[in-house]
C-alpha cells in the first residue's frame, strides 16, 4: 500500500508541478496578470519564486535519490499549496497561468492535501529508486503532452478570425493592476482598431464568464451583441487582436 501511495504521489505531484511550471513560463504575462498574491507579499511569493520552487521539487523527483528524499519535499510543497488554496479561497488561481483560468476552491485544497498525504504515506514504503524515476519521467512526459495541447489552444484562440467582429469589449477588474494601466491608455488601444472599442468592468457573473475569468480580456461581438471570438488575455495579445482586426478590414477592402 505504501508503495502505491508513493508512486501515486510522484505521478500526480510531478505531473502537476511540471504542467504548472511550463504554463507559467510559456504565458508569463497572463500568469502575472492573474496572480492572486499582490503587494509586498507578492514580491516574495510571486510567479518567479513559485516557479523556481516548483522546478526544484521536479528536479528532486527526477533525480536518482532515495524515494523518501523525493517524497518529503513533495509533501511539503503540496501541503503549502493546500494551505494557500484555503487562505485564497475564491480568488483567481494562476497555477497554470492563463491556460486554465479558475478560482481557488475547496476542491483545490482537498486535492493538494490528498497529494501531500499520499507522499507522506509513501515515505516508509519500499518503492525502488528506479521505479520512482520511471514514474516521475513518465509523468513529466504526459504533462508535457497536455501542455502542448493547452499551448496550441491558447495560440489558436489568439489567432482566431476577427472578420465578423462588429465591436470589441475589453473586460477589466477592480483588483487587477494591469487593468488600470490598460484603462489609462484607452485612446492608444482604440487607435489600434477601426472597430468600436468598449471598456467594461466585469461586475456581474456573466461578464466574468465571458471574459474567461481572467483580466484584462478582450472579446469580439457581432452587431447583435453575440460573442464571435473567445476571450483573449494579456496586454500584448489584446493589442495583437485589435491590430489584426484593422488589418483584416484593410485586406478585405483591397480585394474587393
Amino acid at each position: 500500500m505504501n508503495v502505491l501511495s508513493g508512486g501515486a504521489a510522484i505521478a500526480a505531484g510531478c505531473g502537476l508541478l511540471w504542467l504548472s511550471l511550463v504554463a507559467k513560463l510559456a504565458d508569463r504575462e497572463s500568469a502575472r496578470i492573474v496572480w492572486p498574491v499582490t503587494g509586498r507579499l507578492g514580491t516574495v511569493l510571486g510567479p518567479g519564486a513559485v516557479s523556481a520552487a516548483e522546478a526544484l521539487v521536479v528536479a528532486v523527483l527526477l533525480a536518482p535519490l532515495p524515494v523518501a528524499v523525493r517524497l518529503l519535499p513533495l509533501a511539503a510543497c503540496f501541503s503549502a499549496y493546500a494551505a494557500a488554496a484555503t487562505v485564497l479561497h475564491g480568488r483567481r488561481c494562476a497555477c497554470f497561468g492563463g491556460w486554465l483560468p479558475t478560482r481557488f476552491s475547496a476542491l483545490h485544497a482537498v486535492g493538494c492535501a490528498c497529494v501531500a498525504a499520499l507522499a507522506v504515506t509513501g515515505v516508509p514504503g519500499d518503492l525502488s529508486v528506479r521505479a520512482a524515476t520511471v514514474v516521475a519521467a513518465s509523468s513529466v512526459a504526459a504533462a508535457s503532452a497536455v501542455a502542448a495541447g493547452l499551448w496550441w489552444r491558447a495560440a489558436a484562440r489568439a489567432r482566431q478570425p476577427v472578420g465578423d467582429v462588429d465591436h470589441f469589449v475589453v473586460f477589466t477588474a477592480e483588483s487587477c493592476p494591469y487593468c488600470a494601466a490598460l484603462e489609462a491608455q484607452r485612446s492608444r488601444y482604440a487607435a489600434l482598431t477601426d472597430k468600436s472599442l468598449e471598456f467594461r468592468q466585469a461586475v456581474t457573473e456573466e461578464d466574468a464568464e465571458q471574459a474567461g475569468r481572467a483580466f484584462p480580456a478582450v472579446v469580439g461581438y457581432d452587431r447583435d451583441g453575440v460573442p464571435v471570438t473567445g476571450p483573449v488575455h494579456g496586454l500584448s495579445l489584446i493589442r495583437d487582436v485589435l491590430r489584426r482586426s484593422a488589418a483584416d478590414r484593410a485586406l478585405t477592402g483591397s480585394t474587393r
